[in-house]
């Protein structure tokens, strides 16, 4: 099937889908970091979600970004993100993509990312996204 970019016209309906990854799990994260131009490095994100086209199955979703200039993706004995229990969100306006990770229960804007504060402690921030709905493997 390969990866369908995600887009402003597409990537509401594409978080309903999935209920906005509340509950998912993410089972693998991936970073590409070339020596080069910016447009070569990726982030992929592997996330086990319900998903609603599928009679409310559990799917593994890979998300990919393109053209990563940020990231940040905490992790510790005392606390995990890897259950994302506030789901995620997702902006693609403005010419940049901002994948938030850990928006919190409250109103978002992608302007918070990256700001301190209680939320938005896992995110990627590129060029560009597309997904993959896979049948797994699931962990």
């Amino acid at each position: 099937m390969g990866i369908t970019p995600l887009t402003a016209e597409n990537s509401a309906a594409f978080l309903a889908r999935f209920g906005h990854f509340e509950d998912g799990v993410i089972t693998g994260i991936r970073l590409h970091l070339p020596r080069g131009p910016i447009a070569g490095r990726e982030a992929a994100f592997d996330i086990q979600a319900v998903d609603t086209d599928r009679g409310d199955g559990w799917r593994l979703v890979r998300l990919t970004l393109g053209g990563v200039h940020e990231y940040l993706f905490p992790c510790s004995d005392g606390f995990s993100y890897f259950v994302l229990s506030d789901g995620l969100n997702l902006d693609v306006t403005g010419g940049r993509c901002v994948l938030d990770l850990d928006p919190g229960p409250d109103a978002w804007s992608p302007e918070q990312v990256g700001r301190p504060g209680e939320y938005a402690k896992q995110y990627a921030v590129g060029e560009r996204i597309g997904y993959e709905v896979l049948d797994g493997p699931f962990i």
